[in-house]
């Protein structure tokens, strides 16, 4: 009897058994021709988001934002030490998404299902600190409004100390640079009859934009590099890669090669809510409230929960950050739960605090209070709610302050 053939040898370090492992999985509706442009293709992006990867000793938990066609996700449980959470964003509005890819050489067939989210938008539906790891590779560069929704979930979801690993074109790569130069389009093509719907690039980033971006909703850069992962389509195109990364550069300071990749980490800092000017129009940002936490703490969340008016971030009283509100400032909280009073940490100002619901338009008073509170240290007031607030809908704190109040944190209980 003729014993079992054993299944070749995969490694992470050889390109062709990595080739010959991926292009080998069947799948319903699988089209050879194109299974083989995208892994020819993706294969240099894949290896080096592997690099940037960590190992764990310990089996550990990581979720991979993005998952299908699911070439990541077969080379992270190839060669990681993880067990992997799946997700994905189906256009016709399904909750998941389900796949059986089956490898007869290699004898491996697995069921990937997706958990399917708006990961822009919605709250992940994973706890707090529930990974170790978090790949969100080729996904950044397609969102089209909120990208600081998306790192906030992730620092939601990740446990102190653990990574992101992040992978997305450079905005400044040479080539786009040279097809400027030429005369030609840097942008993408329209993407008409693909199954996601805002699957072409709608903003890439720079190196110095994506750093500073992560770093300053709180998470620590462990590792960040830009790699020219495609060789240059010709003796010209490389001329030109080696000019700007070895002249120019030096006197830019920009980083010019093909992709950009990054391993950040949580710390014990809290997330930031951090739109910057480079990424986000100021004009524009003056209108944007999405109020979703209970506790406002200026200089972390406060961006998200206040209105028009307010100054710019300082540091006040036992070096707690805060902003200064205009003759009227507006906060705005969200509970789930019943609530009885508000509490605003006020300095140097003196006049009324207020609750109201403002929701559809229909003005209710919830409770007021006036106060007085002297600069060089914190008050807190206290402001009484009613029994008429409704759990859940958006609490509205307003300050009647002539000459405007520092204020340093709002809270509802």
């Amino acid at each position: 009897m003729t014993a079992p053939l054993e299944p070749p040898t995969v490694s992470e370090d050889d390109v062709e058994s990595l080739t010959r492992y991926l292009l080998s999985f069947r799948w319903p509706f699988r089209n050879e021709a194109v299974h083989g442009i995208l892994v020819h293709g993706g294969l240099p992006l894949w290896r080096e988001v592997l690099r940037f990867v960590p190992n764990p000793r310990q089996r550990g938990k990581a979720l991979e934002l993005g998952s299908p066609p699911f070439h990541i996700t077969l080379l992270l449980q190839k060669f990681r030490n993880y067990d992997l959470s799946l997700t994905g964003f189906a256009a016709d509005g399904r909750p998941q998404i389900e796949q059986t890819l089956e490898s007869p050489e290699f004898g491996e067939q697995y069921d990937f299902v997706c958990t399917c989210f708006d990961a822009e938008k919605e709250r992940f539906p994973y706890d707090d600190n529930s990974f170790d790891l978090v790949t969100w590779c080729e996904v950044i560069e397609h969102l089209t409004e909120n990208p600081v929704h998306t790192l906030a979930e992730i620092h939601r979801v990740l446990k102190p100390g653990g990574a992101l690993v992040l992978s997305t074109p450079n905005a400044s790569r040479a080539d786009s640079i040279a097809n400027f130069l030429a005369g030609r389009n840097i942008y993408d093509p329209y993407h008409l009859g693909a199954p996601l719907k805002g699957s072409r690039h709608s903003r890439e980033y720079t190196y110095t934009e994506l750093r500073d971006l992560l770093q300053g909703c709180g998470y620590t850069v462990d590792r960040m590099r830009d790699i020219d992962i495609y060789p240059p389509e010709s003796r010209n195109r490389r001329a030109f890669r080696w000019l700007l990364n070895n002249v120019v550069r030096r006197v830019t300071k920009g980083r010019y090669r093909y992709h950009l990749f990054v391993r950040a980490r949580k710390t014990d800092r809290p997330f930031r809510w951090y739109f910057p000017e480079r990424l986000f129009d100021a004009g524009h940002l003056a209108f944007y409230m999405a109020p979703r936490d209970r506790t406002v703490v200026f200089g972390e969340n406060e961006s998200i929960h206040i209105a028009m008016g307010w100054g710019e971030l300082a540091t006040g009283p036992e070096g707690r950050p805060f902003r200064r509100s205009a003759d009227v400032g507006d906060i705005y909280l969200l509970n789930p739960a019943s609530v009885t009073t508000a509490t605003v940490t006020l300095s140097g100002g003196s006049g009324e605090a207020q609750c109201w619901h403002d929701n559809g338009g229909d003005l209710v008073l919830l409770g007021s209070t006036r106060f007085e509170a002297p600069p060089g240290s914190w008050t807190d007031v206290v402001i009484p709610v009613s029994k008429d607030y409704e759990p859940g809908n958006q609490l509205h704190v307003r300050l009647d302050v002539p000459g405007g109040v520092a204020v340093a944190r709002v809270t509802c209980d």
